[in-house]
């Protein structure tokens, strides 16, 4: 066996030992390429229903704001009719009871200075001094 002979079989070694090691390694990207493909097939389910569960959620939602703006538009309602009420009641009720009160009033003091012994000549200094 010469040097060309004893190179050559060593070369042709290396050669299958590289060959056996890059078939392996193909091999071993190969299974991870799959084991990568059923992750981002499941990533991609779960992504799916996750999105599907958030639409349905975000429909609930508007579905129940819908209600809530409703019921808002009602309380402004009932707060303007409220408001309107108040109002038309107090201008109804101020003025009979102001003269209610100044009918009380003079009622009073017709009484004071007709009841009341020496009240008139009173009353007149007091009016005079006005």
């Amino acid at each position: 066996m010469s040097i060309a002979d004893f190179a050559a079989l060593v070369v042709a070694m290396a050669v299958v030992v590289t060959a056996v090691f890059l078939v392996t390694a193909v091999n071993n990207l190969n299974n991870t390429l799959a084991k990568l493909e059923d992750t981002a097939n499941q990533l991609r389910d779960e992504g799916l229903g996750a999105f599907r569960e958030l639409r349905q959620l975000v429909a609930d939602a508007d579905a129940e704001l819908d209600k809530v703006d409703l019921v808002l538009d009602r309380a402004d309602q009932a707060t303007t009719v409220i408001s309107e009420t108040t109002r038309r009641t107090h201008e109804a009720v101020q003025d009979p009871v102001i003269r209610t009160l100044a009918l009380a009033s003079g009622t009073s003091r017709v009484a004071r200075t007709w009841l009341i012994p020496g009240a008139r000549k009173r009353q007149a200094k007091t009016e005079q001094r006005r």
